[in-house]
């Protein structure tokens, strides 16, 4: 089963259940389920429901596979005459509810109509996003200088696009323009930002890149057309890799964007945004004269330059990832002695006490009890959470910091503004720009000591569902069921548990110890699956 985006979360279900109901119809045996959530199926690479399917057939584990219909296998011509191959060499059949048992002619024909349908869907989409520039929409996210405007046509729907100019950040974007027309470096124009700091579009320090982006791709805040009341579209073109499936983005020629005023969002005047776009082209030809100088290097220098990436490179080889981590490991405990039980071979565990009934205990003894506790979350346990005396205390810390911080801030880019219009035109010496750089990082440490207690503050309040944070924790928990050895699986559900107490009980009729797991939840970060 597959479905392609978020909002079809309950597409590959109804294909599954589908797909049984054919099943029993048939009178075949379902022996495993592969699923390939909010996933394209332009591309079979990266896609590992479709790759767990291919290792299970090489491991002869079933002798037919169901799907929906074709599509759902791959849209793509090739993958899925390649997917057709592989299946007939291990002979294996293919069969759709819609189709009904796969052969060369409906490779042949229902894979290019699926090809066909990924190309349609594709205009139609870009065919749309332009028909809504032409209305005065704004494509993209936030833009600097402007936010979101949330108003609703006749019909009540919400009007996507819509934009307003942020009086506080546009005072920023002209004294950027103003300040590089009169021909004040980058490096100056982010460093005044920074003293200030103010943050940047994403939050951190304001850098040259940040100004003027790639000169090729015509980005960077002093290239956004925006500002000058011009809504610049169409400009790039996304395909996919034949061999790897990601998306790369490829810059069409100048004289296919698209081009429309929108006057009411000017922020920069014409006079001074052209100003700064030929002062930014004149700059850039500068950078390609370097850039072709430096191609004259000496046969000596290219090697050294060569070394040096290769030892970069390797640096980067070399930086492998931590250990891997399934879902109970660190956070088991023996329920007799409360003691970590610690791994003691490749898929066994152990409880350090002699005479432990947790002693020596399987990968797959774990999991079952596990899996089982992990299931008993609902919303009664969130909600309670969040109505405990702890959880109010904290609150009401968080937001005590979070107005003292603001002060201090307030406090102290008062002072730096005093400082800045006492020293007027004068120039700044070597004890003036200490203590300015001294000013400008105690702002950035309160800054990021007021974003963390947002934060904190964002994980202890109300969600607006919590019934969506239980459907998406239970997706997770399902997909882990069904793959319980996939570590990306243990990955995703680890960070909603907190611990996990192994009992046991011995059964006296069966002469084996029958165990139940408690699981201790993390609510504070069950909390983040509502963003």
């Amino acid at each position: 089963a597959r479905h392609s985006t978020d909002k079809q979360c309950s597409s590959a279900q109804d294909q599954i259940d589908r797909c049984r109901e054919f099943c029993r119809q048939a009178g075949y045996q379902v022996v495993d389920v592969f699923r390939d959530e909010a996933i394209s199926g332009a591309h079979i690479y990266n896609r590992p429901g479709i790759s767990a399917l291919i290792s299970a057939s090489v491991e002869q584990r079933f002798d037919r596979v169901i799907s929906e219909d074709l599509s759902r296998i791959s849209r793509d011509q090739a993958d899925t005459a390649n997917f057709f191959k592989k299946m007939m060499f291990l002979d294996i059949s293919i069969q759709t509810v819609a189709e009904g048992v796969i052969n060369e002619l409906h490779i042949g024909l229902k894979s290019t109509m699926n090809a066909l349908y990924l190309k349609d869907l594709a205009d139609k989409t870009r065919r749309g996003m332009i028909a809504a520039v032409l209305k005065g929409s704004v494509p993209g996210g936030r833009t600097y200088g402007y936010e979101l405007l949330r108003s609703y046509d006749a019909h009540g729907e919400l009007v996507r696009g819509a934009r307003r100019i942020n009086e506080n950040e546009a005072r920023i974007v002209r004294q950027i323009f103003s300040d590089y027309a009169a021909g004040m470096p980058l490096s100056n124009i982010c460093s005044a930002l920074n003293r200030l700091a103010i943050p940047s579009p994403k939050g951190g320090k304001w850098v040259p890149s940040t100004l003027v982006g790639v000169a090729a791709r015509k980005t960077g805040l002093l290239r956004q057309t925006l500002y000058n009341g011009t809504v610049t579209f169409n400009r790039m073109s996304y395909r996919k890799h034949p061999e790897t499936g990601k998306r790369l983005s490829i810059i069409r020629p100048e004289n296919e964007w698209l081009r429309v005023p929108v006057p009411e969002l000017t922020i920069v005047d014409d006079e001074l945004f052209n100003t700064v776009q030929q002062m930014l082209d004149h700059r850039s030809s500068r950078k390609r004269e370097l850039m072709l100088l430096n191609k004259a290097r000496t046969p000596q220098e290219q090697a050294e330059y060569r070394a040096k990436l290769n030892r970069e490179c390797r640096a980067r080889q070399s930086n492998r990832p931590g250990a891997r981590h399934y879902l109970f490991s660190g956070r088991l405990y023996c329920g007799r002695h409360m003691e970590k039980i610690v791994r003691i071979g490749s898929r066994s565990y152990s409880c350090k006490n002699k005479h432990c009934f947790n002693r020596n205990v399987s990968f797959d003894t774990i999991m079952a009890p596990t899996l089982l506790g992990a299931s008993q979350l609902s919303a009664h346990h969130i909600e309670e959470w969040l109505a405990s005396p702890e959880v109010a205390e904290k609150r009401a810390i968080h937001e005590e910091s979070i107005d003292d911080l603001k002060s201090k801030i307030e406090s102290e880019r008062q002072l730096l503004r005093d400082i800045l219009a006492g020293l007027g035109s004068l120039q700044q010496g070597e004890e003036v720009r200490g203590i300015l750089d001294d000013k400008e990082l105690q702002i950035r440490r309160l800054r990021q000591d007021l974003e963390k207690q947002k934060a904190a503050l964002a994980e202890l309040t109300q969600p607006r569902s919590i019934d969506e944070i239980i459907s998406r924790y239970f997706k997770k928990l399902t997909s882990l069921e069904e793959r319980p050895a996939d570590l990306d699986a243990h990955r995703k559900i680890r960070p909603f548990i907190q611990r996990i107490e192994l009992n046991g009980k011995w059964d006296e009729h069966s002469q084996h110890w029958n165990r139940v797991a408690k699981v201790n939840f993390n609510f504070a970060q069950l909390l983040t699956l509502q963003k």
